[in-house]
């Protein structure tokens, strides 16, 4: 049975951050960068999913994400990005925005929900499969980071409103061409369509 429910604007907003929380710390558990007993096992919808329990991290993962969610909601984001890398970048996982929110003259957008959660859980499984079966990072010597890459107007008006100053704002450097560049799956049920894919560094010693 499908379930469609009607969503406001912070709603949608909220849902995006929950899809993206899970998918982050499903990554972080399944390129097995820190030991699994950090990790306990929940549900997000309707689905198992592993989520870390070490204070340090899941305080940096918030931090990230209430800064996305304030950005969000003026549409600033472009890309919310997780480096892992081993003094430089080894493979970047990039949530690509092209679409999140479209809202009705009444403020409310109706949501396929059961569309967005097998969707998401298509994507958090494929991830999971994927990253089973590569050759992992190395734990000692590798780290992560986010990027989160914003729309050309967002910079002076964050500035102005310094409701981010959780996050540190720098001008990104050029980014090298990844070796290579692997599409996951893409959340694509209105109003939102998010890309996922990873690019890869590895083997790149120049």
């Amino acid at each position: 049975m499908t379930l469609s429910a009607s969503f406001g604007r912070d709603e949608c907003i909220g849902l995006v951050v929950d899809f993206l929380e899970v998918s982050l710390h499903q990554i972080l558990w399944a390129c097995k960068l820190y030991p699994s007993e950090i990790f306990k096992q929940t549900q997000k919808f309707n689905a198992l999913v592993y989520k870390s329990i070490h204070p340090e991290i899941n305080s940096y993962i918030d931090n990230t994400l209430n800064t996305v969610r304030n950005l969000l909601s003026n549409d600033f984001v472009e890309k919310l990005v997780m480096v892992i890398k081993n003094n430089k970048p080894v493979e970047r996982f990039v949530f690509s925005f092209h679409s999140y929110y479209k809202t009705t003259p009444s403020g409310k957008v109706t949501l396929n929900v059961t569309e967005i959660r097998q969707q998401a859980t298509a994507i958090w499984l494929t991830m999971s499969q994927r990253l089973g079966s590569e050759t992992h990072y190395d734990r000692e010597n590798c780290t992560f980071a986010f990027e989160i890459h914003t729309r050309n107007v967002a910079y002076d008006k964050m500035l102005e409103r310094q409701s981010t100053e959780d996050f540190q704002w720098i001008v990104a450097d050029n980014i090298k061409n990844p070796n290579s560049v692997m599409p996951i799956r893409k959340l694509d049920s209105n109003p939102f369509c998010i890309d996922v894919y990873t690019e890869d560094y590895r083997g790149d010693d120049s």
